[in-house]
């Protein structure tokens, strides 16, 4: 009976211990590879010769407006009308530091890109070339989020990768829940759901609302990977899209119904580091 009493006590001890795990963990664990710290490297200029030629000449002026080139392609298919004829602009650092002449152009032909506004971004041929480069205006500044998404076709363009949200332990901390495959349509219809919201987004401004959620997108076509677009509280959406930030209101309604949908339609994982102690599973 001494043995039938201890077994029933370890079990309502590990039953207990089980129910405050789950608590503390009710989305799987997944270690997460971390990168390689390079933080103490010091990072060295590429030479002009092993730089690609979007980087060796990025400076694009067109009718007054400064675009810079990166690695996002054009299509040829993807292709406007021709814009004209210009001198591309680069900066070769080690002719600067050998005292010469470090300033060097380039012919290239610029191009509209379908669909995205000129105020946005172009298309450039260097000459020589046969690939086709994106350059974007990261001065551009939307007045409202429809014209934010139109111009820069976003309904298009925008490839959504993940979410981060913050879990609130019962116990105290947080943990950082992802959760991937998620609808692009989804995130669509949270940016949709105010096109008129105004963009109220200021560099002097250093008291944003605090994030709910964050999503992880990319425009391949301009370039860009791994940028960022968040929820806030006080119904804002907050995106540095074009490397410049851009904040508009769409309602709390709006952004607690994403956030709802996120948590309930989507499968999510606990990040963890490959240091953290933590489990791998969660127990059966």
């Amino acid at each position: 009976m001494r043995w039938a009493a201890a077994a029933a006590c370890l079990g309502m001890i590990l039953s207990g211990a089980l129910a405050l795990y789950r608590a503390e963990h009710p989305y799987p664990v997944k270690e997460l590879e971390m990168a390689p710290d390079s933080s103490s490297e010091t990072g060295e200029i590429p030479l002009w010769e092993d730089r690609e030629i979007y980087a060796q000449y990025p400076e694009i002026i067109l009718n007054d407006l400064q675009y810079q080139a990166g690695k996002g392609e054009v299509p040829l298919k993807q292709l406007g009308k021709a814009l004209g004829s210009i001198a591309a602009k680069g900066w070769d650092d080690y002719a600067e530091m050998a005292g010469e002449d470090a300033v060097r152009y380039c012919d290239a032909m610029v191009y509209e890109i379908q669909n995205i506004s000129v105020e946005c971004a172009i298309a450039v041929q260097y000459a020589g070339t046969d690939l086709c480069y994106s350059a974007v205006n990261d001065s551009w500044r939307p007045d409202t989020l429809g014209q934010f998404i139109e111009e820069l076709d976003l309904q298009n363009t925008l490839v959504v990768h993940w979410a981060s949200y913050a879990y609130q332990k019962p116990f105290g901390g947080t943990a950082n829940i992802r959760f991937e495959g998620l609808d692009t349509d989804m995130v669509l219809g949270l940016l949709l759901s105010d096109t008129a919201a105004e963009n109220e987004y200021s560099d002097l401004d250093f008291d944003l609302p605090q994030e709910i959620l964050g999503l992880c997108v990319s425009i391949p076509l301009l370039g860009y990977e791994n940028i960022s677009i968040s929820v806030r509280e006080d119904g804002y959406v907050l995106t540095n899209i074009l490397s410049t930030g851009k904040m508009f209101c769409v309602g709390e309604d709006n952004t607690q119904a994403f956030v709802d949908d996120i948590l309930r339609e989507c499968d999510g994982y606990e990040i963890v580091c490959p240091s953290d102690s933590s489990p791998k599973e969660i127990p059966e």
